[in-house]
């Protein structure tokens, strides 16, 4: 694991390398007022990526360019301090709505097109990405940056950690427990109630990312996590998210139970996808979407399990009221008080009314 120090310290360390006791001296001593009148490094966070970063003690500027980061940013209590962000209000509705502070950050600024001089001038003291190299990238211009990307459930409930420790708050640290300790309850009660079921009475499920041009999301995912967790089998034999497919293929793999993405939406009258079982028999659903999409990699994850468990297996959970659910969830862990249509609309991918 790669530890980031100051910029300054390397250069002391270069100084001493070349024999420069005086100049050494002097920028050691520099440093060491610097780090006195401030607490702008305080500790280390290990990232997902498995380095170790010093960030800052109350990070004050962030710049979150995960989509999928922002959410648990806000449940954490951090949106006032996200000043830069890779959603906007067009895509993410809900999520402007429920953290209006957000619509006072620069936004729709992805980590492949973020400058690091804007970031810099914009005095950012935290960025937030999802891939390793992106976050070399902008360290080396100068930038403290975390690599919260994650891909399974264990790992989600570290980000989460990461991220709270990072935030350095008792909010943060106790939201991120509760998070975890309700993701375990919702866990248990669901595997108690699938327990008796064999895998012949767990239907063959296709989850669709996208219908033009058609791709599905296989194994090694979290989408194929959550169809799992809810009783289902993922008959998608490809690995990873976002795998193009034919209409053939699909055919050929004959799915129970079709759920497609919120961004997808549902294919129309003409599409060949309508001659399948799964559509003939009323077997397929549009998945929710909220402040995220539910079956992406957000924190509305823990619903998420909860509504497919539900649409695959109606009567062993015919008393759970996802309207309720929703509604809880949103009070809980965002502090927001959503209506009864709020959390419909919310259930049908919809946008506010």
């Amino acid at each position: 694991m790669r530890v980031y120090s100051s910029f300054w310290l390397g250069i002391c360390q270069r100084a001493v390398a070349t024999r420069n006791a005086s100049l050494a001296l002097g920028l050691m001593a520099g440093l060491s007022t610097a780090l006195a009148s401030t607490s702008a490094f305080a500790r280390p966070v290990t990232d997902m990526g498995g380095t170790v970063v010093q960030v800052p003690d109350a990070p004050s500027a962030i710049a979150d360019l995960w989509f999928a980061h922002n959410e648990s940013l806000v449940m954490l209590g951090a949106a006032s301090k996200i000043k830069v962000t890779a959603e906007n209000p067009k895509d993410r509705p809900w999520l402007f709505k429920v953290a209006p502070a957000l619509r006072q950050a620069k936004t729709g600024v992805r980590p492949n097109t973020a400058d690091p001089e804007d970031l810099l001038n914009r005095k950012i003291d935290l960025v937030f990405v999802s891939d390793q190299g992106q976050a070399e990238t902008l360290r080396h211009k100068g930038l403290t940056v975390l690599n919260a990307h994650y891909v399974t459930w264990p790992d989600m409930l570290r980000s989460l950690d990461m991220t709270a420790q990072a935030l350095g708050t008792p909010y943060a640290r106790d939201t991120a427990a509760l998070y975890r300790k309700s993701m375990e309850n919702t866990l248990q009660y669901i595997q108690e109630r699938l327990a008796p079921l064999d895998a012949a009475q767990r239907p063959r499920v296709l989850h669709i990312a996208k219908l033009n041009p058609l791709q599905v999301d296989g194994t090694d995912t979290l989408i194929d996590s959550w169809i799992t967790t809810a009783g289902g089998r993922n008959v998608a034999t490809v690995t990873g998210n976002h795998r193009p497919t034919t209409f053939e293929q699909i055919a050929a793999w004959n799915p129970d139970f079709i759920i497609l993405d919120p961004a997808s939406g549902a294919p129309d009258a003409t599409s060949p996808l309508r001659t399948l079982k799964a559509f003939q028999d009323g077997k397929w659903a549009v998945s929710p979407q909220g402040v995220f999409a539910w079956d992406r990699y957000g924190y509305e994850e823990l619903l998420q399990i909860q509504w497919a468990a539900k649409q695959l297996h109606p009567t062993l959970f015919q008393d759970v009221n996802m309207t309720q659910k929703v509604q809880d969830f949103y009070k809980t862990f965002f502090h927001y008080t959503l209506s009864a249509d709020d959390a419909v609309r919310i259930l049908a991918a919809q946008p506010p009314a």
